[in-house]
C-alpha cells in the first residue's frame, strides 16, 4: 500500500514539474511580449467580457443577500443585445462551469490576471485527469508521464487554450467520465460518472453532445473486449443501466442544460442548410501529415477545426502498434473508427450537432492518440530486430520521402517534427537491449517537451505564423470593455433617463461593451442570440452577415426609432453616417463624436392598430420597416384575433429606375455577375429625391463557388460601407441571403450608388433594386406613436415596472426582445405577453389608468428544476435502501 502511494504522489510530483518546465516554454512567449492571454476578437469580447461580467453577477447576489437578506438571481439583461436571457446566452461561456465562480473574488480590473490562471489550471487539471484514467487501467511509469504531457499540450491546447479557454474543458471531463464507465462494466459504484456527467452537461451544453457521442463509442468498445461479441442477453441489461445512469446525471444538470439546449436549438444557425461535402479538399488530406507536428493558426478555422499538432513520440508510438504485435486490437481498432470521422465530412457535421462542418471534437482524438502512447511505451525497447527495421525505414526515409513529395504543403514545423520523430526513433534503436531505462526516459521526455516547445515557437514567435499578434496587450482588455469603448463617451453623460438606447455606424463597433458600462446598445455578439431578435433582423433585410453578431442597425432611421436610439456614435468627423434628426453634438474625444435626437421613440409606446399578417406577407421590405411606424404586428403561429382596427398604411419610398455602367473584368447575364477580377463593379445610375435615405437591396444573393465569404462595398457620394456576406459553406452561415444597405441620410438628392465586388467569382441576384425613403412623415408618425406612454418606469432584478393612461384600447409596446419567459401583469392580473413588430414584447390595454409588471423566469428553468430535484431525492432515496439492505 505504501509503494502504491509512493509511486501515485511520484507520478503526480513529475508531472507538476513537467507541466511547469513545458507551461513556461509555451506560454512564456506571451509575458515575453508583454502580451495577455485574452484573444483579440473572441477573447475580449466574449470570453474575457463575460467572465468580468460573471465576477460582477455573483457579487451583486452575495450583496444582495447580505444587505437585503433576499436571495435574487438575475435573469434577464436588458444591456445585453436587446435584452437578453442571462443563463442561456452566458452558459456557452461560463455560466456552470466550476471554475468560473472563482471571479466573485476578482474585480473586474484584476479579471485579466484570473483568466490567465484559469486557463493554466485547466490545461494543468487535463493532464491531471488523464493521469486517472490511465492509473486506473493499471498504467504506471513514464509513459503514464509522456501521455499526460502530450494530452495537455497538443496543438488543440495550444491554438484553443487562450483562444477559446472554455474548450479545454471537456479535455477534463472525458477521462473522468470514462473511468466512470469503466467502474460500472467493473460493478462499481456509478457515483463518478453520474457526477462527471451532470458537470459536463451543466458546464457547456455544445461539448457535453460531443462527449456522450464519444460515451457511447467507449461503452461499446469496452463492451466488446469484456465480451468478445454482441450477445442480447448481456447487451440490454447493460444498455438499460447505462441509460438509466446517464439520465439521472442529465437530470441533475436539467436547471442550466435544458434551458441551455432549448435556447441553442431555436437559433437559425443550428436549423440552416449548410453545405456539406463528401470529402474534404484534397489539399486538407495533404495538409495533414505537415500538420501533424504543428498548428498553422490562420488556416486552423476554415479548415474545418481540425487543429492537430501533436508531438513526434505520438507518431512512433503509432508506427509500432500499427506494424507490431497483434496485441492492443482495440486501440488499433479505435485509432481507425476515430481516424475515419476526422477524415470524412459528414462526421465533422454529425459531431457538430448535424450543424456545420467542424472537427472541435479532436481533442478526444488527441486523448486517443496519448493512451496509445501509454500503452506502447513499454514496448518501446522490446522490439523485434524486423519491427526496428521496419520503423526505421518509416522515420527516417519514408516520413520525409512524403514530406518532399508533399512539399508545396511543407512548412518548417512539418520539417522540425519530422527530424524530432528521427531522433526519437534512433535513440530507441540506441537504448533497445539495455537494462537500465533511466537515460532512455530522460531523453524521451526531453524530446517531448524540446517538440512541445518547438510547436509553440512555430506558433506564437513574430518570426513565424505570429499568433502573438492575435492577443492584446496586458492589462489593455478590461480598459477595451469599459473606459476605451466607444460608448464611454454616453456614460459620462450622465443621462438620468430610466431608458435609452445608443448606436454607432462608420467605425469599429466593440460588441458586449454595454454590460459592462451598463448601457443599452444596438450591438450584441455571443454564440447563440435571441430567436425574436433574429427574426426581426431577417424581416427587416438588415446587412449584418451574422446572425448572432450584430454591430447596430445600419443607420436606419425608422429602426433606431423603432427601438429607443437617443445618441448616435460616428467617427469624429464622418457626419456623412449620422441617420436623419441625429443634429446636436453632445459629446466627443480625439476619435469619436456622439449626437442625439429627441425624435425616438420611448421604452414603453402605443398603436391604436394593428397589420394582419395576410397585409404583412405581401408587404417589401421598405414597406415594412414604415408600416411599423404605423401600427402593431403581431407574430405567432395563427393571426393575432383582436377587435382594434386594422391600420390603413400609407407608404412614401420610391424606388427609381435606373441604368447600370460597369467597370472592371465584370459581365452581367441576366441575374448573375461574372467577376473575373476582384475590384469589378457595377454603378446605379438615377435621378434620386431630397431628404431622404438610399437603400440598394439585394435578393437571393449567392455566390457560385468555394468561397466561405466574399466582399462587397457599396459608395454614395461620399459613404462608403464594406460588407460581408457568408455562404453556405461557412459555420456562420445561418440561411441569410437578402440584404438592405443603407446608404446613408442626405438632403440634397443623389444620383449614383456603386457596389463593388471584392472577390472574382460568379454573383446570383435574383432581384437588385434601389429604394429611396424620404423622412418628411417620420416625425409626425413617431409623435403619434408618442401619445400614450408607459411612465414611472421602473428596472429591477427580472422586473420591469410602469403605468400608463389611455383614452382608447391600444397595444402597448416595449422596446425590449420578446422571450417566452415573460409575465405580464395588469392591474394585478395575468395577461399574454405578445411578439409584437417583430422582435418586442406587447400588451393589449383596454382604456383607463393601469400599472403594468414584467415578471420575467428563464424559460424551462422551473420544469428543469423539478427534474433536477427529483433526481437527487431519487438518490437520497436509493442510498438509504442501500444502506437498509446491508
Amino acid at each position: 500500500m505504501g509503494k502504491k502511494l509512493e509511486s501515485r504522489k511520484s507520478i503526480y510530483f513529475k508531472y507538476t514539474l513537467c507541466f511547469l518546465v513545458t507551461g513556461i516554454l509555451v506560454f512564456g512567449w506571451l509575458v515575453a511580449y508583454g502580451k495577455s492571454f485574452v484573444w483579440d476578437f473572441d477573447g475580449v469580447f466574449q470570453h474575457f467580457n463575460t467572465l468580468a461580467y460573471y465576477g460582477k453577477y455573483l457579487r451583486k447576489i452575495l450583496m444582495t443577500l447580505i444587505r437585503e437578506h433576499r436571495f435574487v438571481f438575475p435573469m434577464w439583461d436588458l444591456s445585453i443585445g436587446f435584452g437578453s436571457d442571462i443563463l442561456t446566452t452566458l452558459n456557452y461561456y461560463a455560466i456552470g462551469d466550476p471554475l468560473t465562480l472563482l471571479a466573485v473574488l476578482v474585480p473586474g480590473s484584476r479579471t485579466e490576471y484570473l483568466y490567465a490562471v484559469l486557463i493554466v489550471i485547466r490545461i494543468y487539471l487535463s493532464g491531471m485527469a488523464f493521469i486517472m484514467f490511465c492509473r486506473y487501467h493499471k498504467n504506471q511509469g513514464n509513459g503514464v508521464l509522456l501521455g499526460a504531457v502530450t494530452y495537455c499540450f497538443s496543438g488543440f491546447v495550444l491554438f484553443c487554450g487562450a483562444r477559446h479557454p472554455y474548450f479545454i474543458n471537456p479535455m477534463i471531463y472525458l477521462p473522468l467520465i470514462l473511468i466512470g464507465i469503466d467502474k460500472i462494466f467493473n460493478r462499481e459504484k456509478p457515483w463518478l460518472f453520474v457526477g462527471m456527467t451532470a458537470i459536463s452537461a451543466i458546464s457547456n451544453f455544445y461539448f457535453f453532445y460531443m462527449i456522450a457521442i464519444v460515451m457511447v463509442i467507449y461503452a461499446v468498445f469496452r463492451y466488446l473486449m469484456i465480451y468478445g461479441r454482441i450477445r442480447i442477453k448481456e447487451v440490454v441489461p447493460w444498455l438499460l443501466k447505462f441509460a438509466g445512469w446517464s439520465f439521472l446525471g442529465i437530470g441533475i444538470a436539467m436547471p442550466i442544460l435544458l434551458p441551455s439546449a432549448m435556447y441553442v436549438l431555436g437559433t437559425g444557425r443550428m436549423s440552416a442548410k449548410n453545405y456539406i461535402p463528401v470529402l474534404y479538399p484534397l489539399a486538407h488530406y495533404a495538409r495533414l501529415l505537415n500538420d501533424f507536428f504543428g498548428v498553422d493558426y490562420i488556416a486552423a478555422s476554415p479548415r474545418y477545426y481540425t487543429v492537430t499538432g501533436f508531438a513526434p513520440i505520438i507518431l512512433v508510438a503509432l508506427f509500432i502498434l500499427l506494424v507490431s504485435r497483434k496485441k492492443h486490437r482495440e486501440l488499433k481498432w479505435g485509432w481507425v473508427v476515430l481516424t475515419a470521422l476526422l477524415l470524412i465530412p459528414y462526421a465533422g457535421h454529425v459531431m457538430n450537432g448535424f450543424s456545420y462542418v467542424s472537427n472541435r471534437w479532436i481533442w478526444a482524438y488527441g486523448m486517443l492518440l496519448a493512451y496509445i502512447l501509454v500503452k506502447l511505451y513499454p514496448d518501446f525497447l522490446e522490439l523485434k530486430k524486423s519491427e526496428k527495421r521496419t520503423l526505421a525505414v518509416i522515420g527516417c526515409v519514408v516520413l520525409p520521402a512524403a514530406q518532399l513529395l508533399l512539399s508545396k504543403y511543407a512548412t518548417l514545423h512539418g520539417w522540425l517534427g519530422i527530424g524530432m520523430t528521427a531522433v526519437t526513433i534512433v535513440i530507441l534503436l540506441i537504448c533497445s537491449g539495455m537494462k537500465k531505462q533511466q537515460f532512455f526516459a530522460a531523453a524521451m521526455v526531453v524530446t517531448t517537451i524540446v517538440s512541445i516547445a518547438g510547436n509553440a515557437y512555430f506558433l506564437f514567435s513574430p518570426d513565424q505564423t505570429n499568433y502573438l499578434k492575435a492577443f492584446r496587450a496586458k492589462g489593455a482588455p478590461y480598459a477595451w470593455l469599459t473606459n476605451q469603448a466607444q460608448n464611454n463617451l454616453v456614460k459620462e453623460l450622465e443621462d438620468t433617463d430610466t431608458f435609452y438606447r445608443y448606436d454607432q455606424y462608420g467605425n469599429i463597433a466593440r460588441e458586449n461593451t454595454a454590460m459592462q458600462n451598463r448601457l443599452y446598445s444596438t450591438d450584441f455578439y455571443y454564440s447563440v442570440t435571441n430567436g425574436a431578435v433574429a427574426e426581426f433582423f431577417r424581416e427587416m433585410d438588415t446587412s449584418n452577415p451574422i446572425e448572432q453578431m450584430y454591430d447596430g442597425l445600419d443607420g436606419r432611421t425608422i429602426l433606431d426609432r423603432l427601438t429607443g436610439v437617443r445618441y448616435f456614435i460616428v467617427k469624429k468627423g464622418h457626419e456623412e453616417y449620422l441617420p436623419y434628426g441625429y443634429d446636436e453634438k453632445v459629446a466627443e474625444n480625439k476619435k469619436y463624436t456622439v449626437y442625439k435626437t429627441e425624435q425616438t421613440l420611448p421604452f414603453g409606446y402605443t398603436c391604436d392598430s394593428v397589420i394582419t399578417r395576410e397585409v404583412w406577407e405581401e408587404l417589401s421590405v421598405t414597406e415594412k420597416q414604415q408600416a411599423l411606424l404605423q401600427g402593431a404586428y403581431i407574430q405567432g403561429e395563427t393571426e393575432y384575433d383582436t377587435d382594434l382596427a386594422q391600420t390603413s398604411l400609407v407608404f412614401n419610398d420610391v424606388e427609381p429606375e435606373y441604368e447600370i455602367t460597369t467597370d472592371g473584368d465584370i459581365q452581367i447575364e441576366g441575374n448573375q455577375y461574372v467577376v473575373g477580377k476582384s475590384g469589378a463593379s457595377i454603378t446605379l445610375h438615377y435621378q434620386g429625391v431630397e431628404n431622404c435615405e438610399t437603400y440598394l437591396v439585394l435578393e437571393g444573393l449567392n455566390y457560385d463557388g468555394e468561397a466561405t465569404k466574399f466582399g462587397m462595398t457599396v459608395t454614395r457620394d461620399d459613404v462608403e460601407k464594406k460588407e460581408t456576406v457568408y455562404t453556405e459553406r461557412n459555420s456562420f452561415y445561418s440561411g441569410k441571403e437578402n440584404f438592405l444597405y443603407n446608404t446613408g441620410y442626405h438632403e440634397d438628392a443623389s444620383s449614383e450608388v456603386t457596389l463593388t465586388f471584392r472577390k472574382a467569382g460568379v454573383f446570383t441576384i435574383e432581384n437588385l433594386y434601389l429604394a429611396e425613403q424620404p423622412m418628411e412623415s417620420l416625425d409626425q408618425q413617431t409623435e403619434a406613436l408618442k401619445e400614450n406612454i408607459l411612465e414611472n418606469v421602473e428596472f429591477d432584478e427580472n422586473t420591469v415596472k410602469g403605468t400608463i393612461t389611455l383614452d382608447e384600447k391600444k397595444i402597448l409596446v416595449l422596446s425590449m426582445a420578446y422571450s417566452k419567459g415573460w409575465k405580464a401583469y395588469v392591474d394585478g392580473k395575468e395577461q399574454a405577453v405578445l411578439q409584437a413588430n417583430g422582435m418586442f414584447c406587447g400588451l393589449e390595454l383596454d382604456a383607463g389608468e393601469h400599472v403594468v409588471e414584467m415578471h420575467y423566469c428563464t424559460p424551462y428553468l422551473i420544469p428543469g428544476l423539478i427534474i433536477s430535484a427529483l433526481c437527487l431525492t431519487g438518490i437520497v432515496i436509493f442510498l438509504i435502501w442501500k444502506k437498509k439492505c446491508k
